[in-house]
């Protein structure tokens, strides 16, 4: 078995990301940079081939295998776990950008459905509401860095979202014209 198809039986069955030091250690291999080029190798196969799944390397050193955004819609009804539809999205998004924030700003921005994104986005684990006071802090968590390819910087996070942003807004003028 090549240590190609080793790291992608392994990705697939973590279902979550792992470091390049896991793999490293599940591979045998000697380095983590032997493990970043088979990363590199095995995203590029599936990139080549149009697959609706997708391999990335993470800031953070870390891998994963995980399916492609633009796919969720189509899966997301064969998914044990719940997928992220465009008003959760919006949501999270919202968060993301003005973190930590006060539940009540989000409810305000969002309207009252945002109840129900928060409380999924909570469940999913994207998510952390913390009771402080009166007040309730809502805050991202390291796995939304992960299911969007994010820092988990949040500075670095927030300058990653806002371009982020921007092309996919470029992207949908475009598609108007």
């Amino acid at each position: 078995m090549s240590k190609l198809a080793e790291l992608e039986a392994i990705l697939y069955a973590a279902g979550r990301p792992l470091t390049l030091t896991e793999l490293c250690e599940y591979l045998k291999l000697n380095s983590e940079e032997e493990v970043a080029k088979l990363v590199r190798m095995l995203a590029e196969e599936y990139k080549s081939s149009g697959s609706p799944l997708e391999v990335r390397l993470l800031p953070g050193g870390r891998a994963v295998l995980q399916l492609r955004m633009e796919y969720s819609r189509v899966a997301k009804g064969f998914s044990p776990k719940p997928l992220l539809t465009r008003g959760p999205l919006r949501t999270l998004s919202f968060i993301a950008l003005y973190q930590p924030i006060e539940q009540r700003r989000i409810i305000e921005a969002r309207g009252s459905h945002a109840y129900r994104h928060l409380r999924m986005l909570e469940e999913m684990g994207l998510i952390t509401r913390e009771r402080q006071g009166r007040k309730t802090i809502v805050r991202t968590t390291p796995e939304f860095a992960d299911y969007l390819g994010l820092s988990r910087d949040s500075r670095r996070m927030k300058r990653q979202l806002r371009s982020l942003f921007k092309r996919l807004e470029l992207r949908e003028l475009e598609r108007r014209r």
